[in-house]
């Protein structure tokens, strides 16, 4: 079983690869808003890089919980041997799994949210539903991805309009090097309100 940590240098290119066993080892995720939202026009200027966290198809499911919970992320890209971007997977579909591997309706994880115990044994039953199943079994495949030189008003209105947290951000090949989330573009809009207020004062 292999959780990964990838490393690109740049906005576009993967400058190389590492690959840890377990999940107990320490990792990061570097994030760099590139440009404030008023000179930023590319995916590429406000994505994040650096070291990106990712799992594999044949990884468990218990595993990716632990690397969630471990680095207080909300989802992962699925990659192949070649770093190839494959599926993705969120805690969402990570921890609503009913007897038989699916999600449930009520698309609730925590139904009792208001009474701490009994939300406690809900998600200890969640839980036990994960044993032994793999990354593959609950990802969701073929997922929407962009490119650096995508444009970043296109990237935002996807994650609006789909209703998604994050995106993989691919090269040429499909190989991941990047994310674009809802947060960077957030950060990216408030660096600009600080810089314009800078510059009127």
């Amino acid at each position: 079983m292999m959780l990964r940590t990838s490393f690109h240098a740049g906005a576009s290119r993967a400058a190389g690869r590492t690959h840890q066993s377990g999940t107990s080892s320490r990792r990061m995720v570097v994030a760099r808003a590139k440009a404030p939202l008023e000179t930023a026009h590319l995916v590429s200027d406000v994505m994040t890089s650096g070291r990106l966290f990712s799992c594999g198809p044949d990884d468990t499911v218990d595993a990716a919980l632990e690397l969630l919970v471990q680095h207080r992320i909300t989802g992962l890209p699925v990659v192949d041997a070649e770093n190839r971007v494959v599926g993705v997977v969120s805690d969402f579909d990570l921890l609503a799994l009913d007897a038989v591997g699916r999600v449930n309706e009520d698309q609730n994880l925590f139904p009792s949210a208001d009474q701490s115990w009994q939300a406690f044994k809900e998600v200890k039953k969640m839980l036990a539903k994960s044993a032994g199943k793999k990354i593959k079994d609950v990802m969701t495949s073929n997922p929407i991805t962009v490119r650096p030189e995508t444009n970043l008003e296109n990237a935002t209105n996807i994650l609006i309009v789909k209703k998604i947290r994050r995106l993989p951000v691919v090269d040429a090949d499909g190989k991941l090097v990047g994310l674009i989330s809802r947060g960077n573009i957030v950060k990216a809009a408030l660096a600009a309100r600080k810089a314009s207020a800078a510059a009127n004062n």
